[in-house]
């Protein structure tokens, strides 16, 4: 018999969104790894061209101010954005989960002051708490990760906690309660099975939003120096002045790779949109 996710993941890929988007996001997650075949420079590597040369039959995207090839920095770009984008919205879903739940259950106390927390780290402004934990932290993908779960959180956990107060009214809540169930098995045994789809629907936009801030972050020189990536290479772009003497070669294929990714999350989002929509009905 085909399990639940299983159901799900096939009811997404049938549909022309939903194997778009998922092909689109496999396929530069695979980039990196297929680099090799595609050409034989290192995206590390200096001199292998000469310096801001324009795409060539050596260099099909050209070269950076230190002649190395845009190809190969293009090709294993992409995985640092997904990578950081799917951990994010892995760890808001666990934060959701565990703050977002007990603040709508509980009616006192322990829920007031959950959402207390939620509304105080939902009017922290991102962008500034970004550079401030960026420069305190240190650059290392894991740092980057735990900055934007840390902004990406309250929102969703908002969301979910209003749709658990309606439910803890509802009749089956009151029946677990009458049977002697504790609070932590009604939680997560009777009310997470009936807010799992809008937990996985918001996972998805807090992708997008980490992936389009995770490239900001690079952009603006806060990310891993050594680390090939869409973000960096921008920002390599810019210190050079390569995008004010024309050389878009170096700008646009990062820039095309971003959009190009964040959209095939936003294909995802609609294609699961339907399909979970389709279920509650």
């Amino acid at each position: 018999m085909e399990s639940r996710s299983g159901h799900l993941i096939r009811r997404i890929l049938v549909d022309p969104k939903g194997m778009v988007g998922a092909g689109v996001i496999l396929a530069f997650s695979l980039l990196p790894f297929l680099r090799p075949l595609i050409t034989k420079y290192s995206p590390e590597a200096v001199g292998v061209g000469a310096p801001n040369q324009p795409p060539s039959s050596l260099h099909p995207l050209g070269t950076t101010s230190l002649g190395q090839d845009v190809l190969s920095q293009f090709l294993t770009g992409g995985l640092v954005p997904v990578e950081v984008g799917v951990l994010t919205g892995i760890f808001t879903s666990l934060l959701v989960i565990l703050v977002g739940i007990p603040a709508g259950y509980y009616v006192r106390i322990g829920g007031r002051l959950l959402n207390l927390v939620t509304d105080i780290f939902l009017i922290l402004p991102a962008l500034p708490l970004i550079i401030l934990l960026g420069v305190y932290l240190g650059p290392s993908l894991l740092n980057q990760v735990l900055v934007l779960t840390l902004i990406s959180w309250p929102f969703p956990a908002r969301v979910v906690a209003s749709q658990v107060v309606s439910l803890r009214e509802r009749e089956f809540i009151k029946v677990a309660k009458a049977l002697g169930a504790s609070d932590v098995r009604i939680m997560f045994g009777e009310v997470l099975p009936n807010v799992v789809n809008l937990i996985i629907s918001n996972s998805i936009l807090v992708i997008i939003f980490a992936i389009l801030f995770q490239t900001a972050i690079s952009f603006l020189g806060l990310g891993i120096p050594t680390q090939p990536g869409w973000g960096n290479m921008l920002y390599y772009a810019e210190q050079s002045g390569a995008i004010a003497s024309g050389e878009w070669w170096w700008v646009v294929p990062p820039g095309l790779g971003i959009l190009a990714v964040a959209f095939a999350f936003s294909l995802l989002f609609l294609r699961l949109e339907e399909v979970l929509g389709l279920e509650v009905r």
